[in-house]
């Protein structure tokens, strides 16, 4: 694996926008309340620092240091969809736009979910490292569970956005209202994972309306280069979950969801200039015969380190989460503070 200092971003004047797509506006840049538990750490490749950390910054256990402003930062869009296994989609006639994005860019071949199920903790874990409770059912963002509750006041990737002064959004699809908390077919809460989270939901100054947004607000944003980060999901009706009994027909609507909606992202000077596009699925069903926690993880930039790459290196949703950390010169959260990164991935 290759050390972050490796990474050799396609020059640009100007900072390219991260985005985070999920198969899920500028924020407040006032540092949010919990106390962010960040480590330094070396990545397999051996390096302690992301790209572009400034070297004074302090990471004391409680707030994450701020980044270096002048370092070229490559984009970021992360795709989520739902519920497939890996051998669902990689090979799937039912799935061409995903295929041909395997053979052009990159593809980890050994990555999980979270191994934890349903849905909703393992969206998570994606953005903080830890399912946050024990599962067995999704619930809404003010819900309680036993031995605590949501919002919960834990350190995720929304703290180190707004703390790093990194403007971001999570564009959910027919959410309608900003910071929507309940459900509204074919908008599902669950699959917006900030709202869980006490600094997110109840942030300072409408921190929670400005970044967590419909997804109708996205092509003009992208087109404004208004974020760096964002974090996008499908709605019900192509997310690929629906319906159970015939998962094919779900694999095909996101996969042309998928054609239309990444087609722009790959468009867009945003992705030309650097961009990064992660593509992956919340958690398997085990359908496949395979463990019912390998999905696939589908890594789309110009600077893949060589068409159609592949890893079999055992990666997960934390992995995502350190990743994203290192290519946006964030320390890491504790809870990913030993993970590999897929910096592989890249020259």
């Amino acid at each position: 694996m290759r050390t972050p200092s490796a990474r050799s971003p396609r020059a640009s004047s100007a900072l390219p926008l991260a985005f985070a797509v999920l198969v899920a506006c500028s924020g407040d840049s006032a540092s949010p309340g919990p106390a962010a538990d960040v480590a330094p750490v070396s990545d397999a490749g051996g390096s302690s620092r992301a790209p572009g950390l400034d070297a004074g910054a302090a990471v004391d256990g409680k707030a994450p240091g701020k980044v270096d402003a002048a370092a070229p930062r490559p984009g970021i869009f992360t795709v989520l969809f739902e519920n497939h296994d890996y051998d669902e989609v990689v090979g799937s006639p039912d799935a061409p736009f995903f295929n041909e994005l395997i053979a052009k860019y990159g593809l980890a071949t050994n990555y999980s979910d979270c191994n934890i199920h349903p849905s909703l903790p393992n969206y998570l874990c994606l953005i903080s490292g830890d399912p946050q409770y024990p599962g067995l059912v999704d619930l809404n963002p003010t819900q309680a569970f036993p031995g605590g509750g949501f919002p919960v006041d834990k350190a995720n990737l929304g703290t180190q956005l707004q703390a790093a002064g990194i403007p971001w959004g999570s564009y959910q699809e027919s959410m309608g209202t900003a910071c929507r908390l309940t459900a509204a077919a074919p908008y599902a809460p669950k699959h917006d994972p900030f709202l869980y989270f006490k600094d997110m939901q109840l942030g300072p100054g409408g921190l929670c309306a400005a970044t967590n947004v419909d997804y109708a607000a996205f092509e003009a944003d992208l087109a404004a280069g208004k974020n760096r980060y964002a974090f996008i999901t499908p709605n019900l009706r192509s997310d690929g979950h629906d319906p159970t009994t015939d998962p094919v027909a779900g694999l095909r609507a996101s996969d042309a969801w998928a054609r239309t909606e990444i087609g722009k992202i790959m468009k867009s000077e945003a992705y030309l200039r650097g961009g990064t596009i992660f593509i992956t699925w919340d958690e398997a069903e085990g359908r496949s015969g395979r463990s019912k926690d390998q999905v696939p993880m589908i890594v789309v930039s110009e600077s893949i380190v060589s068409a159609g790459f592949k890893s079999a290196k055992p990666y997960s949703h934390k992995s995502y989460l350190a990743t994203v950390e290192t290519l946006l010169g964030l320390p890491r959260l504790a809870t990913v503070a030993t993970e590999p990164t897929l910096m592989e991935f890249f020259k």
